[in-house]
């Protein structure tokens, strides 16, 4: 590990409690606290959105059936060693929950967990050989190079400008027989027969608030390089974020000389527990990803809002993409071979679909 980056106490959370450090790292829209590093990611920094990445790192936790895929990579990965003990780099880190499971399953191991604005909701309880930095992933890496033996990125796509690029540079982060990890979700709803829901005009037969919302998140991120800027540049010029990236993960994968082993695992998984005969398991990933959801549409609002979204119609479609049974209830709704929320999007439907998941290992 860097000797500069050692030397800093461990667990290195910086208290950014003062009104100089808020004014530097954050910035209010629409109720919600943004970063103010990186202006392609719009997604809050707040408790409330650490507390739904929380919520979904649960359901990842029952998918998997652990932390990461490829458990015997990563088991030979982190295998103990007497010269140079293994460490993991949690890139995009969050709320940090996923970084502090880490270094509790491998407590031979240093963690290093980086995001644009440090994790709050979890500021005690942190494990000592995990620590957390304020950093941006788009920025120079040298400083962490051969230091890692496992490298992690979960739903990272919306502040990455050159997914890419970034992915050669984190490889030279990796330690020889070191293993990247990427998953991240898709902008897309599917039925229970994995048939992408329609993207119509709200009103038209067929029409969901969720998928509109997904959508509406979708072209806007493409669009602009910075709505916080509100500076409009086309994605064609590689200056928006790069939300198309996991759909090309395996041939950038696979294309990279620094890989010599690519995995590839698709997994859909259920909004809400409205699929027939699903196990306790089952049921359980369904209604953490109901709740899931819902806490996701809310934090849309500042990219709404700052996309140029009337208010009123951000709110509505929120409020009818809401799971009113999160406690567990489930509703009918029709057609049947499409629930989601509805298809007229009336108050109150329940959020129900499948929503993908793309898990890439590369070592």
């Amino acid at each position: 590990m860097n000797p500069e980056r050692q030397s800093s106490p461990t667990p290195s959370v910086m208290s950014f409690r003062s009104s100089m450090h808020s004014e530097r790292l954050f910035r209010e829209v629409a109720g919600r606290t943004l970063n103010t590093r990186n202006d392609m990611y719009m997604l809050p920094v707040d408790d409330e959105e650490q507390d739904r990445q929380d919520i979904e790192h649960r359901a990842l936790y029952l998918v998997l059936d652990g932390l990461y895929a490829a458990p015997d990579l990563v088991a030979k990965a982190m295998a103990p060693r007497q010269n140079r003990p293994p460490a993991v780099f949690d890139i995009g880190t969050g709320s940090g929950i996923w970084a502090m499971d880490m270094a509790r399953e491998f407590p031979h191991a240093e963690v290093v967990g980086i995001d644009l604005a440090p994790p709050t909701l979890h500021s005690t309880g942190i494990p000592n050989n995990c620590r957390f930095e304020v950093d941006d992933a788009n920025l120079d890496l040298s400083h962490y190079a051969d230091c890692f033996n496992v490298v992690h990125m979960r739903s990272v796509a919306q502040g990455i400008r050159n997914y890419k690029d970034i992915i050669h540079r984190v490889a030279q982060t990796l330690r020889s027989g070191g293993v990247l990890l990427l998953s991240s979700g898709a902008y897309n709803f599917f039925d229970e027969n994995r048939q992408a829901l329609p993207v119509v005009e709200e009103g038209q037969p067929g029409w969901t608030a969720c998928q509109a919302l997904l959508t509406k998140v979708y072209e806007l991120g493409r669009k602009y390089r910075g709505l916080g800027k509100l500076t409009a540049q086309p994605f064609s010029r590689r200056n928006g974020a790069d939300l198309d990236a996991p759909s090309q993960w395996d041939k950038w994968l696979e294309a990279s000389p620094f890989y010599t082993s690519v995995g590839v695992e698709d997994i859909y998984v259920p909004i809400g527990p409205w699929l027939p005969n699903l196990d306790m398991r089952c049921q359980r990933i369904a209604q953490l990803m109901q709740i899931d959801a819902g806490k996701a549409f809310h934090a849309f609002r500042p990219i709404l809002t700052l996309g140029g979204m009337e208010q009123a119609t951000a709110d509505r479609w929120i409020t009818v993409s809401q799971p009113h049974a999160a406690s567990g209830a489930t509703v009918s709704l029709s057609p049947p071979k499409r629930k989601i929320d509805g298809s007229t999007g009336s108050a109150g439907d329940e959020t129900q679909g499948v929503f993908p998941m793309e898990i890439r290992v590369g070592s």
